[in-house]
């Protein structure tokens, strides 16, 4: 290739779920608008703070763009087709559980394959308001061919939302998607394809979940390769900063009090809260990697949030509750390729067997509840047809109809319990197991080479 070939590609949260997200569809068709727009020159950001490098760059259209919550089918049809506006001709919309997956991917380069794959640990049944489990979460992905540089395997995900940053029980789903995510991208870089992973990772920085994806997975963070590490939440340093120069310097993405729907609840919180002081999080991630084998290596040249600025009255809202993370990613031949971009180091068998043990405790914990649910059913089963009879025997007639609602309730109530117990139950302590075997057995592993390594010395 005379010139590089680059791979400019963003990320968004669009925060479109029916009936549930403000100005949803209002917000879709501007984000629509915006896309089409993109390879325009005059597009910009009033909060965009880019170099002169990064605002040529923005000149060009995007490779790929990777959408999550993204839950209406109608919504996502609206942007695809104005999406061709900037080039991006071809695009997927994947489907999985209940309400669907909330992830879409747009393409301006040919896509030979796309798959869906769900996460099998995918919060829990009794959870409605959080939705997780009827949603079906997961990692969906397609090839592309480019131009010059060969196969690319791009992989969009949405990843569980509760459990902190899965340093505990309640993380131990999202450590457990983790762990399938960076297994997934390890097997498409074995295939001898290039990899890109985007999305909404709900996981800080320094988070297990992130270094089980650089670590264990060889993906290499393209905002931590084009900037500078931010100055700690507790300096001095940090607190000068105004909340536009946060955004940049943190890569803040969500809970930013310039996003309009983030501020009103940062007001609520305690000036102590860990998310104020900081500015926001930093959610949504461009990961990427190359096969050893390739005759080009992958390497970030730049990233900026984008999708910052208001929409324009009535509604001055900001597109969505998450900002977009762009980056420009180059293939570099590897004797060019600066040495920040060779594979992370493995992953530490201290975090490995930390969360191993949280896994282990999230595991019997679903045992637990699951038996304790079980007997709540067995409990319904009896109480059911003493209720009916009751409602036939008490001597106040006016209140038999009071027994058949504790009826109805208690039958309800109980085949609620056998669904959560046996099948999420079952379905949680299997795919606890399976994760937790998969960690046994590289620990395993890494003994015996520790045991040989010293066997040879």
């Amino acid at each position: 290739m005379d010139h590089p070939r680059k791979l400019k590609v963003l990320s968004l949260n669009c925060w479109g779920l029916k009936f549930v997200a403000a100005h949803r569809r209002e917000r879709l068709l501007a984000i629509a608008e915006w896309i089409a727009q993109s390879a325009s020159p005059t597009r910009s950001s009033y909060h965009s703070d880019a170099s002169d490098d990064l605002a040529q760059a923005s000149r060009d259209g995007y490779d790929v763009i990777a959408l999550q919550e993204i839950w209406v089918r109608a919504d996502f049809d609206v942007v695809a087709a104005r999406a061709k506006e900037a080039g991006l001709l071809y695009s997927r919309f994947f489907y999985s559980g209940a309400i669907g997956s909330g992830l879409a991917l747009l393409s301006a380069h040919p896509i030979t394959s796309a798959f869906m794959m769900p996460y099998p640990l995918n919060g829990y049944p009794l959870h409605f308001i959080e939705g997780d489990f009827f949603a079906g979460k997961g990692v969906c992905g397609i090839t592309i061919d480019v131009e010059g540089a060969g196969q690319v395997d791009v992989l969009n995900t949405h990843m569980y939302a509760p459990g902190g940053e899965g340093e505990g029980v309640d993380g131990a789903h999202r450590v457990a998607q983790a762990w399938e995510l960076a297994r997934l991208a390890t097997e498409k870089a074995e295939r001898g394809r290039h990899v890109v992973v985007m999305g909404d990772l709900n996981s800080q920085p320094d988070s297990i979940i992130i270094r089980f994806l650089t670590s264990h997975g060889s993906l290499t963070d393209a905002f931590s390769q084009t900037s500078p590490p931010p100055p700690s939440i507790t300096s001095s340093a940090h607190r000068a900063l105004s909340p536009l120069e946060v955004l940049h310097q943190h890569g803040i993405t969500c809970d930013s009090p310039l996003n309009s729907y983030s501020a009103p609840k940062l007001a609520k919180r305690s000036r102590h809260d860990e998310t104020v002081i900081r500015g926001g999080k930093r959610l949504d991630y461009v990961l990427y990697r190359s096969p050893p084998s390739a005759p080009f290596r992958l390497v970030a040249e730049s990233t900026s949030v984008v999708l910052t600025e208001s929409l324009p009255p009535p509604l001055l809202c900001s597109y969505s509750d998450h900002f977009g993370l762009e980056a420009v990613l180059v293939f570099t031949p590897p004797s060019s390729a600066p040495l920040s971009s060779a594979l992370p180091p493995p992953l530490a068998s201290e975090d490995l067997s930390k969360a191993l043990a949280n896994l282990s405790t999230a595991y019997h914990l679903s045992l637990k509840t699951s038996e304790t649910q079980l007997k709540l059913f067995a409990a319904a089963i009896v109480l059911v047809p003493v209720l009916a009879i009751a409602a036939s025997f008490q001597p106040l007639r006016y209140l038999a109809w009071l027994f058949v609602l504790l009826a109805v309730a208690t039958g309800a109530g109980g085949a609620t319990m056998l669904y959560a117990g046996f099948i999420g139950g079952r379905w949680e302590a299997g795919g606890l197991r399976n994760v937790m075997a998969e960690m046994e057995a590289e620990l395993a592993t890494r003994r015996r080479a520790g045991e040989d390594g010293q066997r040879w010395d």
